[in-house]
């Protein structure tokens, strides 16, 4: 049997005043006008029965999505001249971001500039001793090896020009530009550094933010309840009440050993841009429905030495009834102990219960 405390508004004066009886002092109007009012003001929500979906709850964060960024090097040293964007900044495909002074570059600009010379001077004498070797004042060996210096002078051209579009640039100004359209989301140089060619630190990094991943903890203890494709419900901080759906598809089956966690990824479209790379988010799993349970509003719940109680309102006025409760999961609690349809009381629950305990 579940024990409960009835209590019937009209009498309620009576029993007030009969407690108040043993006590000095009887209570004073102005307390039972307090008592009144919170009781004609009383708010409740109904018992409903709900399916249950036992689910797993993990935290995790933003990332960008890897195919869709990329990072930016210099492959030529130099000094930062200006820096064209900030951190942060919506950036299009060949856009300038940076443009860096470098000997490199002059150097490959001069190689150029030499090579376009040298096939021009061989070139002329490659058709010089051509007209000399047609009025016989030439011989054939002397017509061949003018050709064969226009040809390597065509390959260093070739060569130099190569060079220089792998590098970029143009005299001594070399220009790093955007791969892609997207947001700078790293940034590592400031106006009038240095920068190295063998540094092995990318300048800056370009991501596409209009599907990025969602990366998630797992514990090993809860390792056997994840599968590939199981959906899933995501949160951010930034605004709790805005769920976010998709599904699990990728799991790094390896074991983190100094967190004891395993990570899961989930692609979440994002055209908005309302994730951002770096946002803590809280991820739940959902798994298989357990049936049908009692719910109510978790503020309605009372504790009392390791108990839970509900204030019941019914046609005979206000009822304690004490209550099992299985879980809490958000605003929801799931209980046993009260009937589909019963109205809990939400408001000022905790004043009532001490003084129908009273």
């Amino acid at each position: 049997m579940i024990s409960y405390k009835s209590f019937i508004i009209p009498a309620f004066v009576c029993i007030t005043a009969a407690v108040a009886c043993g006590r000095p002092e009887a209570a004073t109007p102005k307390e039972n006008g307090t008592l009144d009012s919170v009781i004609r003001n009383v708010t409740t929500a109904p018992v409903t029965a709900e399916e249950e979906t036992d689910y797993t709850k993990l935290n995790g964060k933003i990332q960008a999505n890897e195919d869709h960024q990329a990072k930016v090097y210099a492959l030529a040293s130099g000094k930062i001249k200006s820096v064209n964007v900030a951190l942060g900044d919506k950036v299009q495909k060949g856009q300038t971001l940076a443009v860096l002074q470098s000997m490199e570059v002059a150097a490959n600009s001069n190689d150029v500039a030499l090579a376009e010379a040298n096939v021009t001077i061989t070139k002329k004498n490659m058709e010089s001793t051509k007209d000399l070797y047609d009025g016989n004042l030439a011989t054939e060996r002397d017509y061949l090896s003018a050709k064969v210096e226009y040809n390597k002078a065509l390959s260093e051209l070739n060569k130099a020009k190569q060079v220089q579009s792998i590098t970029g640039g143009s005299n001594s100004l070399y220009e790093l530009h955007a791969p892609l359209t997207g947001y700078v989301i790293e940034k590592n140089i400031t106006a009038n550094s240095e920068v190295r060619q063998d540094n092995n630190n990318q300048l800056f990094t370009v991501a596409d933010l209009s599907n990025v991943w969602v990366i998630a903890n797992v514990y090993e203890s809860d390792i056997s309840k994840i599968h590939l494709g199981d959906e899933v419900t995501v949160t951010t901080l930034t605004d709790p009440n805005k769920p976010y759906t998709g599904k699990i598809d990728k799991i790094y089956n390896v074991l983190d050993p100094a967190t004891r966690t395993m990570k899961v990824r989930i692609s979440m479209p994002n055209p908005n841009n309302e994730l951002m790379p770096e946002m803590f988010v809280t991820v739940k799993v959902n798994g298989k429905p357990t049936g049908n349970m009692l719910s109510i509003p978790s503020q309605a719940i009372v504790l009392d030495d390791s108990k839970n109680f509900v204030i019941v309102k019914d046609t005979g006025g206000l009822h304690i009834k004490e209550v099992q409760l299985i879980k809490r999961v958000d605003a929801k609690a799931y209980v046993t102990g009260l009937k589909q349809g019963d109205q809990v009381v939400t408001n000022s629950q905790v004043f009532i219960y001490q003084a129908l305990s009273e």
